[in-house]
């Protein structure tokens, strides 16, 4: 009995062993983990007909790289690029010659405007940049505009683009578009008219010196005295200084130079230098001005120093003053600058250029009834002091019955003779001699402005 039970025993443990190596290889062969979750079934797609089955949608082409705008060894290179495109009205693959931070720029994007609904284009023919000064490592360009209409105003002012000169590329781009306030006024009205509503704010160009100096030299050549004034420190710069500079451009006939006309030499948030470089045709001359500049307490820029010396020398040497003396402005013996006209030798009336000088003066000034003229007349030391002071003081009068026939009230002019006695040079030399150039000099009206 026992026997047999411990046969039994054996047998099912030898059954229950072939049963778990069967589990074993089956487990091993199939993956099966009977305590993990089982995989939920996929919705069975519902029935469609083959028609209303979308086709595949083809592979999608890798994306290229953007190309780099081409590069340009010169800044007129460039330029002219650029005018290219933009009189055949290509103004997006214009802005792309500047790369895509300049396309991105919104005064970029008024530029745009400005050629297709403000009602402007460049000229189809002659140049569209001309060059108005650099401040390192940019050059500023003005780009010619014109109305696109008849009917259409001309552009109240300039709008300059700014190229650059990358260095490490050894090539140039498209940095900056600069809108005059002018223009910029004029054209978002134009635009508001269209329906297209800007924020000046936003497009208004940052003060630098470069700009300032712009400004003040377009107001001079423009014969603004009192625009030009505004732009000047007038703790430090004589208004008869600023009349002299006028004078000069006006009679000269200078304009600026057409190859880098204005230079920024040294610019830091403290103080900025510009050299300007102008040209008349007229008397075939050159000439250079010097302009330092601060910036004020309000932020904008402003003008504390000229120094015209080399354009006066210049002047002076080239215009053919004959046997009068001829400077627009001196340094008075009664202290600070005056204007000057100049007189013959023992004459007290008007020389043809004085004359002229004078209804300059009289059209910068205006006819403000709060402005007051003081005018010295003077003469050299030959023949007596009476009859010196009676000319020195008939040389006042004259200039001043000069200026009121010009519109200026006698009220507002006050005269004097100072006979000999305030001499801008010597009469004579050191060894006695007679010195006619000082005499020249010396034969004179100073005119003061007290405004």
């Amino acid at each position: 009995m026992n026997r047999r039970l411990a046969s039994g025993s054996s047998h099912l443990v030898v059954f229950l062993g072939i049963v778990a190596l069967s589990a074993a290889f089956f487990l091993a062969f199939t993956g099966f983990r009977p305590f993990a979750n089982p995989p939920l079934a996929a919705a069975a797609p519902p029935p469609s007909s083959p028609r209303a089955q979308a086709p595949p949608l083809p592979p999608r082409p890798p994306r290229l790289p953007t190309a780099p705008p081409p590069r340009f060894a010169t800044a007129n290179l460039l330029l002219e690029a650029f005018a290219a495109e933009l009189r055949v009205g290509d103004l997006e693959n214009a802005a792309k010659l500047g790369g895509p931070d300049f396309a991105a720029l919104p005064a970029t994007n008024f530029l745009k405007l400005l050629l297709t609904k403000a009602n402007y284009r460049l000229p189809p023919q002659g140049p569209a940049f001309r060059e108005v000064g650099s401040l390192s490592p940019s050059t500023r360009f003005a780009l010619a505009l014109e109305p696109a209409s008849p009917s259409a105003p001309p552009p109240a002012g300039p709008l300059w683009i700014q190229a650059t000169r990358d260095r490490a590329a050894a090539a140039w781009k498209l940095s900056a578009v600069l809108i005059s306030p002018r223009l910029l006024a004029q054209a978002t009205e134009e635009l508001r008219r269209h329906g297209i509503l800007l924020d000046p704010a936003s497009l208004a160009s940052p003060p630098d010196p470069l700009t300032h100096s712009i400004d003040f030299l377009d107001a001079v050549l423009g014969r603004d005295f009192r625009a030009a004034r505004l732009l000047t420190d007038k703790s430090k710069i004589a208004q008869e200084k600023l009349a002299g500079l006028c004078i000069v451009f006006e009679e000269g006939q200078y304009h600026l130079a057409p190859d880098r006309p204005i230079v920024v030499t040294a610019a830091s948030p403290q103080a900025a230098i510009a050299l300007v470089r102008v040209h008349s045709d007229n008397l075939n001359a050159d000439a250079e001005i010097g302009i330092t500049l601060h910036p004020s307490p309000d932020g904008p820029w402003t003008i504390e120093a000229l120094d015209f010396s080399r354009l006066l020398e210049s002047y002076i040497q080239t215009s053919g003053s004959g046997h009068i003396f001829y400077s627009p402005i001196v340094k008075s013996p009664q202290g600070g600058e005056s204007l000057v006209v100049y007189f013959d030798f023992n004459q007290a009336a008007l020389a043809p250029r004085a004359a002229a000088q004078l209804d300059i003066v009289a059209a910068l000034l205006g006819t403000d009834p709060a402005k007051k003229l003081r005018i010295s007349g003077h003469a050299d030391d030959l023949g007596s002091d009476a009859f010196n002071f009676q000319l020195s003081a008939a040389r006042a009068k004259n200039v001043r019955q000069y200026l009121h026939q010009l519109g200026v009230n006698p009220a507002q002019i006050e005269t004097i003779g100072f006979g000999a006695t305030a001499p801008l040079d010597p009469n004579k030399q050191s060894d006695g001699s007679d010195n006619p150039e000082g005499r020249s000099r010396n034969r004179r009206t100073e005119i003061y402005l007290d405004f």
